[in-house]
């Protein structure tokens, strides 16, 4: 018989998602447990015109390059690719993140014979836009069903999401939320990243109350818009707007800043690594996290930046999505926004920092947060995921 402990050392998961990895910091942190854990494992994404560079890591990667970079291709592409990539490299585990790489990795999985795993990051058919594109829902409706109807081990990102899946398909998913490390856990800065984030700091005055966005993924439906347009109603002097991320929305904002001379009160950066985004995080006074609940995958969603924010000792101002908002309370870590109206959004700042004894007091308790939350504890609940499969799926 096989002993566990090596079968354990040896098994090989291959890990699919279908971004560039650069700022997928979720994908990364489960792929950094298991390595830590004993599995070998491989992790596959797409490689995009725009994707920067991406650095070693203690597990192995590959970028898929594609032809297409938008639309129904771009899905399409992907998943040829990644299945005739899939066939060649047989894995012992098999784990899909979000069902836009699911067609092939479950494919892969059933014809080597090998256990899939599904982490579902997001209610998917909940997506903003997709009640406008009935065609596109119907076929990722009846991708999703052939999936929940053949995986066995699934696990997602909230209760709320959770609890959508188990209505739709009565199916009960795990629980893992997108937690950052209690200790920095980041990789060194190299000399070029350093050179980088020097340049972008001089953007970014000292003497002013920063308020910080993230979003790898910002679209109409995450309250950017209005925020921007808020700064038309703070004062230059005091405050001063930093969004880090990227999305279709990008290039609008970059748009609405020149047309409305706001270059003195608001920072733009592209995206940029885990590293790199951290940085720019401690340096805020209050986090924004304003996604409309209007859109149903929004509505039950628990963003990440939230975490992030809170984290790194800054507190929040936010919209009232189910999960963050039983998460700010229970914590005592920041207010909310009632409504997107740009007004509305720059009273609630100034608001907060008229207030600087409770500023202050949710600034403490964020260390409550950073202690109780964190992926330090909720990898446990991974490890125990894999474990299963093992246990399940053992050869002797």
């Amino acid at each position: 018989m096989i002993s566990y402990e090596y079968s354990l050392q040896r098994k090989l998961i291959i890990v699919t998602v279908i971004s560039d990895l650069v700022t997928d910091y979720r994908v990364h942190k489960i792929c950094q447990t298991l390595h830590h854990e004993g599995y070998r494992v491989l992790l596959i994404g797409s490689c995009r015109k725009n994707s920067i560079g991406l650095k070693e890591r203690d597990y192995q990667t590959h970028r898929i390059k594609l032809a297409f970079h938008r639309s129904a291709l771009f899905y399409a592409e992907f998943n040829i690719r990644l299945f005739l990539w899939l066939l060649k490299h047989k894995a012992d585990i098999y784990l899909g993140n979000d069902l836009d790489v699911m067609p092939a990795t479950q494919l892969s999985a059933l014809i080597h014979n090998k256990p899939l795993v599904y982490d579902s990051h997001e209610y998917f058919l909940g997506m903003a836009g997709m009640d406008q594109k009935p065609v596109r829902r119907l076929i990722w409706k009846a991708i999703e069903k052939m999936i929940f109807h053949r995986v066995k081990y699934a696990y997602t990102v909230s209760d709320s999401v959770r609890n959508l899946y188990r209505r739709d398909y009565d199916k009960k998913l795990t629980v893992v939320r997108n937690l950052p490390f209690r200790e920095n856990n980041h990789q060194m800065l190299t000399p070029e990243e350093k050179d980088w984030i020097a340049l972008a700091d001089q953007k970014i005055p000292a003497c002013k109350r920063i308020l910080i966005l993230q979003g790898a993924g910002l679209n109409a439906h995450r309250g950017v818009e209005e925020l921007v347009y808020s700064m038309l109603f703070l004062d230059e002097a005091r405050f001063h707007l930093l969004i880090v991320g990227g999305g279709d929305i990008f290039p609008r904002l970059e748009k609405i800043v020149l047309q409305n001379n706001l270059e003195g009160k608001i920072t733009l950066i592209p995206k940029v690594p885990f590293t790199i985004l951290d940085h720019f995080t401690r340096q805020a006074h209050l986090g924004l996290s304003i996604d409309k609940p209007s859109v149903i995958n929004h509505r039950y969603s628990l963003p990440n930046k939230l975490f992030e924010y809170l984290h790194a000792g800054v507190p929040v101002l936010a919209s009232r999505l189910v999960e963050q908002e039983r998460i700010i309370n229970h914590y005592h870590v920041g207010t909310f926004i009632e409504n997107h109206h740009p007004e509305h959004i720059a009273q609630k700042i100034t608001e907060i920092f008229e207030n600087p004894c409770l500023w202050e007091q949710w600034k403490e308790n964020t260390k409550l947060v950073r202690d109780e939350l964190n992926w330090e504890n909720e990898r446990k609940i991974i490890i125990d995921i894999f474990k299963q499969v093992e246990r399940e799926t053992v050869t002797y």
